[in-house]
């Protein structure tokens, strides 16, 4: 008896489901689907914005590279500038030693300019005790006043 009732709500289901079908199918109320218009230059400016983008995103994790260490012996002190401390201290970087040739082709790629009449600055970086060290697995350097 258990199977008749079951049987037969199945089929009832099964007749429902089929008698709604010219329901979905009708094209009485068609869905509306309303895309924005974008001109040439809108979609231009978006691909040059997500180009931007991953450039940029790419370059965030080259500088993490190369500032990246594990130990004291992975940093060393480097020149921003091909003035160096002529400029003062802002001229120096500690980075990882095995990305010094990366570190130079980001920073100074064809810069040709003249430095300063100064002194070299002996201050902070540019001291005789600044030092390249690895805190939190970044280079920074580390001086005494």
């Amino acid at each position: 008896m258990k199977n008749k009732i079951r049987n037969i709500a199945y089929v009832l289901f099964g007749l429902g489901a089929l008698a709604l079908i010219p329901v979905f199918l009708s094209h009485d109320n068609p869905i509306e689907v309303v895309l924005p218009e974008l001109t040439v230059e809108e979609v231009n400016a978006q691909q040059e914005a997500q180009q931007k983008e991953a450039h940029a995103s790419a370059q965030r994790a080259l500088m993490r590279r190369v500032y990246r260490c594990e130990t004291d012996d992975d940093c060393i002190i480097v020149d921003k500038d091909p003035c160096g401390c002529l400029i003062g201290p802002s001229a120096k970087a500690a980075i990882n030693v095995g990305e010094e040739k990366e570190f130079n082709r980001l920073y100074k790629s064809n810069i040709t300019k003249a430095c300063p009449d100064t002194e070299i600055s002996t201050e902070k970086e540019c001291s005789e005790t600044a030092q390249a060290v690895c805190e939190e697995h970044s280079c920074k350097i580390v001086y005494e006043p």
